[in-house]
């Protein structure tokens, strides 16, 4: 059970892609800044105001690919294989959308580099997972000591847990040390300005901890 349950958990914390690239050959420090702010804005606090005026799509646009990035993310958790509901998976993606809008994090200036540009980004790790495992299975333990439960009813137990435990913690989520990650702004093949994809899975990977 415990494993299962750890890598249910750690499935949360899977990254949000940067929801396009930017188009056009000219960029300054305050472009590469700028669309720096607008991508993780548009990722994680699904605010698509400047994000679609710099790339020059659509708010649809990026609502459609933010959501399909919600769905990935909460598809990832393999509840459906445990019996969940799809009523229970809206609900997992309402409480990931909450989540990913409370991440802290702040966007500083661009340098400009022989190959694009680097803009700091000083993230503030949400500790809302810390110790929420050892939480859960003491608490799994406590519901079903002496108990005959059928495998998909702890599954369901589970599922419902895992939910009321990252909803409590939301409620009143603390923040760890800020990190500064480099983020790297530069063209593809194809001339166009992007980030580069390990960047933001280690702005990511800064903005939660476990």
């Amino acid at each position: 059970m415990k494993t299962i349950l750890k890598r249910n958990v750690s499935l949360i914390l899977v990254g949000l892609m940067a929801v396009g690239m930017l188009a056009g050959c000219g960029m300054k420090p305050d472009d590469a800044k700028a669309y720096v702010q607008a991508t993780l804005d548009a990722g994680y606090k699904a605010n698509f105001d400047e994000y679609t005026k710099i790339t020059d799509s659509t708010k649809e646009e990026a609502q459609k690919l933010f959501d399909n990035n919600i769905d990935t993310v909460t598809n990832s958790l393999g509840f459906s294989a445990l019996g969940a509901t799809e009523e229970t998976m809206d609900k997992y993606r309402e409480l990931l959308e909450e989540i990913f809008a409370k991440v802290k994090y702040t966007v500083g200036d661009a340098k400009e580099t022989d190959g694009g540009f680097e803009v700091e980004v000083t993230a503030e790790p949400m500790e809302i997972f810390s110790g929420m495992q050892d939480e859960l299975v003491a608490k799994m333990q406590e519901e079903v000591a002496g108990k005959e439960i059928s495998e998909d009813d702890v599954n369901q137990l589970a599922i419902d847990m895992v939910h009321e435990l990252l909803s409590e913690k939301l409620a009143d989520v603390t923040y760890g040390e800020p990190q500064t990650i480099t983020v790297h702004v530069t063209k593809n093949s194809d001339g166009v300005w992007n980030i580069t994809e390990s960047d933001l899975q280690a702005v990511d990977a800064a903005l939660f901890k476990i």
